[in-house]
């Protein structure tokens, strides 16, 4: 606080690392608008903005809905053309929308059977049919953060109270309902696959480049505090928030492959990168605090510039992990480089400081676990359970070796080593 009668301090000028959205942080959509739409490379709709795409896919599904559902029901086909239109409210990719057009379906047919056996609970009963309403719409909007089948079982019980308030319930009106509902999801799923679709894969991987790259401004943020750089050059707290909104935000659009329900997907696997993934933004935060605080000390200036080159290499590699492909079994000359040159620029460090007299810096114990996360990241191991992995074919040089194709098989997760590469000069690892 400024002393009294001093001047107010001027604006420093903050900028929020994600802009809020209607005051909730955005969704998936803001990850994926810049991932084209799978398809022929001559369609001219791949690469228009999500928004215009989901535009016409949402006019393709409404229209394809009415003609449905007015098959269904001349009268209720709107609740077809609801349940289409939702499937593309707040998703982006294709699993998104099939997931949210499942979970519509799913808490319809759970709602329909709860509200059937409560409308003859508070048939006759206007004040108890009002408060399950409220109680419905309350407990519906408070779990849809948890998941939206959550809120459709608790709106469908709404529903059906409310026809028992009109004097229109029947289980006959609520079965059409499901039907109207079904055939409009299907209607958004079938869209969602067909026409324009946003792989999700694709935007996993663009999430996964804005991750490294946001890690890569954070570690050279981090080796110029280190240099003795001041704030103005260099500010590591706003780019640890950047990270911390990219792993947000790719743990958000990653989450339907989490799920044993897409096709050819490995749950487990991603589930296990996510953790890496997360793991290395920690230890990234953890620097940020004690780079300042090296610069702001008596630490040996030989110690600091071996700590500043360890995270320089550090960031070389996580910018190279940006292009790398993350299904790859062998690290990349320029990875394995980098790595290599941040853990000799670690041990000088350790050196030095053994050399000064010196207490090791607590800067070496992050950089280190990084180290080997980032190792572990330029590297699929095959998390296959119930035995061994398919045979992958590796194209690559490892260690000195020539290049040469060689069949990967094994668990990691198993307790002896696992992972066998037949062929000359690559060596065995356990992921």
């Amino acid at each position: 606080m400024p002393a009294p009668g001093a001047p107010a301090p001027a604006d420093t000028g903050f900028e929020p690392a994600v802009a809020l959205s209607l005051g909730n942080l955005p969704g998936s959509p803001s990850v994926a608008k810049d991932v084209h739409a799978r398809g022929r490379g001559w369609n001219p709709l791949r690469g228009v903005p999500l928004s215009t795409r989901q535009a016409f896919q949402a006019a393709c599904a409404g229209g394809l809905a009415i003609v449905v559902g007015k098959a269904i029901s001349e009268q209720r086909y709107y609740w077809a053309v609801i349940a289409a239109f939702v499937a593309f409210t707040g998703t982006a990719t294709r699993s998104e929308t099939v997931i949210k057009a499942g979970h519509r379906v799913l808490g319809t047919l759970l709602g329909i059977i709860a509200g059937i056996g409560l409308a003859h609970l508070t048939t006759g009963h206007s004040l108890l049919a009002l408060t399950l309403i409220v109680v419905s719409m309350s407990v519906g909007f408070y779990l849809v953060k948890v998941s939206y089948a959550y809120m459709i079982f608790f709106v469908t019980i709404m529903v059906a109270q409310m026809y028992t308030l009109l004097h229109e319930f029947s289980a006959e009106l609520l079965l059409l309902r499901l039907e109207e509902t079904a055939a409009g999801a299907l209607v958004g799923i079938l869209v969602s696959l067909l026409f324009l679709p946003t792989s999700t894969r694709d935007t996993v991987n663009s999430a996964r480049a804005e991750l490294f790259g946001a890690l890569t401004e954070l570690l050279e943020g981090v080796a110029l505090r280190f240099e003795g750089a001041a704030v103005e050059d260099a500010d590591p707290d706003a780019l640890a928030r950047e990270v911390d909104h990219r792993l947000r935000a790719l743990a958000l659009v990653a989450r339907p492959l989490t799920r044993p329900l897409v096709w050819r997907n490995n749950p487990s696997y991603l589930r296990e990168r996510l953790r890496v993934y997360a793991a290395a933004a920690r230890r990234a935060r953890v620097l940020v605090p004690l780079a300042s605080a090296a610069t702001s000390t008596a630490t040996p200036t030989p110690l600091r510039a071996h700590l500043a080159a360890a995270a320089r290499a550090l960031a070389a590699a996580t910018r190279d992990l940006t292009s790398h492909p993350d299904r790859a079994v062998v690290a990349t000359d320029e990875v394995r480089t980098s790595l290599a040159a941040a853990r000799a620029s670690l041990r000088a460090a350790e050196e030095a400081a053994r050399a000064e007299s010196a207490r090791a810096p607590r800067a070496l114990l992050p950089l280190h676990h990084l180290c080997d996360l980032l190792d572990d990241l330029a590297t699929a191991p095959l998390l296959q359970r119930g035995g061994p992995g398919p045979v992958v074919t590796v194209r690559g040089t490892v260690s000195g070796a020539p290049t040469t194709e060689a069949p990967v098989r094994g668990d990691p997760r198993a307790s002896t080593p696992a992972v066998s590469v037949e062929a000359p000069g690559l060596t065995e690892r356990q992921g």
